[in-house]
């Protein structure tokens, strides 16, 4: 099934979608590159990521860049979920046979209640759904698909919880669609050098912020992390697909989690002579030495 992940246009410039840490209307401009879409992109031959608010797209924009796909995988958020549907509904009703999910952690929060917004949903997914929506790109039935909610004849059914991806380094590369599908320049980060670009050495956090959106929901409470040597591997790709970028920033929940592989990582990137920064918890262990 030929496959669109798609950041649907918000509004008023309000950043609530797929790789938003915090959703929030900001004073200046700000977007988040959706990173959680592009590894199913990077999954899926011959998909499509489009990121409708950083580029600047309305909903009329995204019915005419729909043509010719079979299945839609949109990112939503609460704030934003009603808006998220009405673009559904304006998908469906142009492409009556085409496919239709909503992906994110409110759809893992709440994910029958947000089936029973509109039959315009085929499914959502109720947690990492990576593999879930390449699963669904090949073609696998719903039923035989774990991790989602779908609607059928005999009304809207859970399959089996789908478990955590242990093995990160398993998962493709998601600088290579940024430069397939993205404008890099049109992402801005108030604290971090313009143009950057941000992705995952890791997913999950132990700690239990309250304040913190994607633990408490799809990443878990189990930092699970890709190996320096995959790390290094993609920054090398990066630098190269990325020249004119300024700053590289690992998003993470916590890169500092585990102070040792960190340290490793730091090692490994220097001789690449790159700018590069992280989340970390104020009580991460001291590293004495510069990187």
């Amino acid at each position: 099934m030929r496959t669109l992940l798609l950041n649907p246009p918000s509004y008023g410039g309000f950043d609530g979608g797929a790789g938003s840490r915090y959703q929030a209307r900001r004073e200046i401009r700000s977007f988040w590159y959706p990173t959680w879409l592009a590894y199913p992109a990077a999954l899926i031959p011959d998909s499509k990521l489009v990121d409708a608010p950083a580029d600047g797209l309305d909903a009329d924009d995204v019915v005419r860049l729909a043509s010719g796909f079979d299945l839609i995988i949109m990112s939503t958020s609460t704030p934003t979920v009603s808006h998220d549907i009405r673009v559904a509904e304006l998908l469906k009703m142009r492409y009556p046979e085409v496919k239709i999910g909503l992906v994110g952690p409110h759809t893992m929060v709440l994910p029958m209640e947000t089936m029973a917004m509109s039959t315009a949903l085929d499914f959502v997914t109720t947690g990492e759904y990576d593999h879930v929506v390449a699963e669904l790109a090949e073609g696998l039935p719903f039923k035989d698909v774990k991790g989602i909610v779908y609607r059928s004849r005999e009304g809207v059914i859970r399959t089996p919880d789908r478990p955590l991806i242990n093995n990160l380094d398993s998962l493709p590369f998601v600088t290579p669609i940024y430069a397939r599908d993205l404008k890099v320049r049109n992402y801005y980060i108030g604290y971090l050098q313009h143009p950057y670009v941000s992705l995952y050495t890791g997913r999950g956090c132990r700690a239990r912020c309250t304040y913190c959106l994607w633990p408490q929901t799809i990443s878990g409470h189990v930092y699970r992390t890709r190996s320096p040597e995959n790390v290094l591997e993609e920054m090398v790709k990066a630098r190269q697909l990325f020249p004119d970028v300024k700053e590289f920033f690992f998003d993470d929940d916590t890169f500092t989690e585990d102070s040792e592989r960190a340290e490793t990582i730091a090692r490994m990137l220097k001789p690449l002579g790159i700018t590069w920064s992280c989340n970390a918890r104020a009580n991460v262990r001291r590293i004495r030495s510069r990187y």
